[in-house]
C-alpha cells in the first residue's frame, strides 16, 4: 500500500479528461446503485454473517438468506448481498436495471450498515463492504484510479446491458460537477488510510473490535 502522500501525488497527476462528478442525492436517485446488491471481497461475507448474528436490529432487517451466489452473463461471478423487489418512482430509472434493491437498504434507500455506524458516532463506512463505500472510485492495486469515463470504458457494457457505473447519477459525467478527485476526496482519503484491504475483518475492523467501540461509547457518552 502506498503512503497517503504518494497516493495524493498519483491522483494529482491524473489526466483531467475524466468525468466531473456530483455527490449522491438519494432523494433523486433512490439508491439505484444498490439495485443488484453488492459483490463481496474475501472476508466480507464472514464479517457480515457474524455482524448480523450479533446485532438484533440488522438480523430483523434482512432475510435469512441475505448473501447469495451472483451471476453475470450466465456465469457465476461471486458472492453478493441478496435483493428484494422495490418499486422505483424515478422516470429516468435505467430500463436494464431490475426493480430490486439490496436487502441492507431501508425503505428510503438508506443503508442499514451505515445507519448502524452513524447512530453510534462511528465513521459511516465502518461496517460497509469495500465496493459500497468506494463506488464510483476505481481501485488500481490499492491506489485510487479515475471512475469509468464513458460507456466504452464500462466493464459491464454489452449490447444487452448498456453499462452500470455510467448509468447512475453519482458515476455519470456532469459538466458542472467537480473534478473526480475532488468529488471523491473522502473515498480517496479512506482508501489511503487503509493498511490492508478489505477493511472488514482486518485488524482494527473485526466485528469484535467495532462492536466494542459501540459498547465503550455507550458507557462513556461524549
Amino acid at each position: 500500500m502506498a503512503s497517503p502522500a504518494r497516493v495524493r501525488e498519483d491522483v494529482r497527476v491524473k489526466s483531467d479528461n475524466h468525468p466531473r462528478l456530483e455527490r449522491c442525492d438519494l432523494e433523486q436517485c433512490e439508491g439505484r446503485c444498490c439495485y443488484d446488491g453488492v459483490y463481496l471481497l474475501p472476508k466480507e461475507e464472514q464479517f457480515l454473517r457474524e455482524l448480523v448474528a450479533r446485532v438484533p436490529a440488522l438480523e430483523a432487517a434482512v432475510p435469512k438468506e441475505f448473501i447469495v451466489d451472483g451471476y453475470w452473463s450466465g456465469a457465476f461471478f461471486g458472492r453478493k448481498t441478496a435483493t428484494r423487489p422495490h418499486d422505483y418512482r424515478s422516470l429516468d430509472y435505467p430500463a436494464h436495471f431490475s426493480r430490486t434493491r439490496c436487502v441492507f437498504a431501508d425503505a428510503k434507500g438508506y443503508c442499514e450498515l451505515e445507519k448502524l455506524a452513524r447512530t453510534n458516532g462511528m465513521h459511516p463506512w465502518s461496517f460497509k463492504p469495500t465496493t459500497c463505500w468506494m463506488f464510483p472510485l476505481q481501485d488500481d492495486d490499492g491506489e485510487p484510479a479515475a471512475p469509468v469515463a464513458g460507456a466504452e470504458d464500462d466493464p459491464y457494457h454489452t449490447t444487452e446491458y448498456p453499462g452500470y457505473a455510467t448509468c447512475v447519477p453519482c458515476g455519470s459525467h456532469h459538466a458542472k460537477g467537480q473534478p473526480w478527485r475532488e468529488a471523491l476526496r473522502e473515498e480517496i482519503d479512506y482508501l489511503a488510510a487503509a493498511t490492508q484491504m478489505p477493511l472488514l475483518g482486518s485488524p482494527g475492523h473485526t466485528v469484535d473490535e467495532l462492536l466494542a467501540q459501540i459498547e465503550q461509547a455507550k458507557k462513556n457518552p461524549a
